[in-house]
């Protein structure tokens, strides 16, 4: 059952998603096989932690809760699509995103996770990005790099696949 958000509450979702992408990179760079696998991992880890900083400093900004609120107070479908995107693509926790990396069964199948998380995040992120207007400016950054990683994500399965 779809739970309406509380004020702040996408931000701190977005946060949360941060978090537990650097948890499972990390993993992913502690299991690696390969120095460049476990190089592009502990990459991929700093930039989500970089990410998670800046969305700390975006739920910190007043402009960004009173967009935010506008989601409480506008359209429930849009509230709604939010909400089945955040269940159907989150985990439970960092422990919950770690495991995922260690139980995946090769690390192209770990990247082809890392994919499709990456994937979720980016679609999360644009509709977030709809919601906050002109406050959205560093979104649009993190959306820049968070499509990167989709593409460095690639490449790297490619090297793991010859």
């Amino acid at each position: 059952m779809l739970v309406p958000f509380a004020e702040g509450q996408i931000l701190e979702i977005a946060v949360e998603t941060e978090r537990q992408g650097a948890a499972f990179y990390d993993a992913l760079a502690a299991q690696a096989k390969s120095q460049r696998v476990r190089e592009e991992c502990e990459r991929l880890a700093e930039f989500e932690r970089e990410h998670e900083r800046l969305f700390r400093q975006l739920l910190a900004q007043e402009d960004s809760q009173q967009a935010l609120q506008s989601v409480q107070a506008g359209d429930v479908s849009d509230e709604r699509y939010l909400l089945a995107l955040v269940e159907s693509n989150m985990l439970p926790d960092e422990e919950a995103a770690r495991r995922l990396a260690e139980e995946a069964d090769s690390e192209v199948d770990a990247i082809n996770i890392a994919l499709q998380m990456e994937k979720n995040t980016i679609l999360f992120y644009r509709e977030l990005q709809d919601i906050l207007g002109e406050q959205a400016g560093v979104l649009a950054t993190i959306l820049d790099e968070e499509r990167a990683h989709v593409y460095e994500l690639n490449e790297l399965k490619q090297y793991l696949q010859q």
